[in-house]
């Protein structure tokens, strides 16, 4: 029976997406729960896989060139020789015969092709390749105007530069070496989420009236903290820590828990803290749900699981909405201080610095060094004034350095 295969909608807030790449070709057999095709969205990029088993038919999305609201039929497939005329649109490529016939047809080397005819043909710069394309083509004189990618979004890999240097060698023509010049650089694509996260911060700093605050915080109990969580053998961080506080503190400040939206302030019961994460397709923002109502025990195995799949490719959209307010930590990194951009629509964010020791002064002029972070709180002028910025950020400083109030 003929399946119709429709842009699947992957989170609550999800209503467009775009194919990112077909993992299947046109022509060729499928197995349900095959990998079929990767759908983009503003926050992320997951793998789909095939609902039901038979042939690819009909592409009729093609990848990355529009967003595609849900719902909206994107491919068929079908028997060899089940009719979907009845599903094919007016707007339809050609039929599966002629795209069978097509895949059969004898393949024209790319060597005789010019370049302004590559370049056409896939409407993107001749010259975007991958790194270790580049390179082998270099290292064999191979003219990249020449080649024709194969993969996502036309992109060449190294596959396509051995299959170009083996035609030559059975007969192709023979391409001299092209100098090296100025414009022989490499073009990286934004991701479409590194894209969407460029505009709204973009948006955010111009449109909104930041005002940062910032705070020395000792961290003397949060050292003894954790390190009691890690004789118990439980896995807890400084940031697991400043999550509960924070959490707590937004409690009692609900107006930077809150969102601003036609000039009325929108103030959230529930508190939902984002934490930013660096993973290898750039930042990405797990959101931690109901975080006043977690034990830090808790929190620790959100955060450690929200990260994980964050970083693993593995992040599921609605892990990514609905937060109420963020924390970026880069202490980690060595940063003793910074200002961060508020994350739209919430009207505020935490920045926080390394552990550091510094000297302090006690009582009858004494001196002595104890362990100290800072937060720089980054807050929507229009919502939060500075004076409503710096209680908030005391009765933070006061959680995280009192053990009864953090515990």
């Amino acid at each position: 029976m003929a399946t119709e295969v429709v842009m699947p909608k992957l989170g609550l807030t999800m209503e467009t997406g775009m194919i990112g790449a077909w993992l299947v070709e046109e022509g060729d057999q499928v197995e349900k729960g095959q990998p079929l095709l990767e759908v983009v969205t503003d926050k992320v990029s997951m793998v789909v896989e095939a609902q039901a088993g038979g042939i690819l038919r009909q592409v009729l999305a093609p990848a990355g060139e529009e967003e595609i609201p849900v719902s909206t039929p994107i491919a068929i497939i079908a028997g060899a020789e089940e009719d979907i005329s009845a599903l094919q649109g007016a707007g339809s490529s050609a039929p599966a015969s002629e795209i069978a016939e097509a895949s059969t047809a004898p393949e024209q080397s790319s060597a005789i092709q010019a370049p302004a005819t590559v370049a056409s043909a896939n409407g993107r710069k001749p010259h975007r390749a991958s790194p270790k394309a580049r390179r082998i083509a270099a290292e064999r004189g191979i003219d990249m105007l020449q080649l024709q990618g194969s993969g996502p979004g036309g992109r060449i890999v190294s596959a396509d530069v051995e299959t170009y240097a083996d035609q030559g060698k059975r007969g192709g023509a023979v391409v001299e070496p092209a100098p090296v010049t100025a414009s022989d650089t490499e073009f990286i694509e934004l991701t479409r989420a590194q894209q969407v996260t460029g505009q709204r911060l973009t948006a955010s700093y111009q449109s909104v009236p930041h005002i940062h605050i910032s705070m020395h915080v000792s961290a003397v109990w949060l050292q003894q903290f954790r390190q009691g969580y890690a004789l118990e053998g439980k896995q807890v961080s400084y940031n697991d820590l400043i999550v509960k506080a924070t959490g707590r503190s937004l409690v009692n400040f609900p107006r930077l828990n809150s969102t601003l939206q036609d000039g009325r302030i929108q103030q959230f019961d529930q508190v939902n803290i984002g934490i930013a994460a660096d993973t290898p397709k750039g930042l990405l923002v797990p959101v931690i749900k109901h975080v006043s109502d977690k034990s830090i025990e808790a929190i620790a195995e959100d955060s450690v699981r929200l990260v994980d799949c964050a970083r693993r490719g593995e992040i599921q959209p609605d892990d990514l909405s609905g937060g109420t307010f963020t924390i970026s930590n880069l202490g980690m990194f060595g940063v003793s201080q910074f200002t961060a951009i508020i994350n739209p629509p919430q009207v505020a964010i935490l920045a926080v610095g390394g552990i550091e020791n510094r000297v302090v002064g006690l009582e009858n002029n004494a001196f002595a060094v104890r362990p100290h972070l800072t937060l720089t709180l980054a807050a929507d002028h229009r919502v939060v004034d500075g004076a409503l910025a710096a209680r908030f950020l005391q009765y933070l400083r006061q959680t995280l350095e009192t053990p009864g109030m953090l515990a």
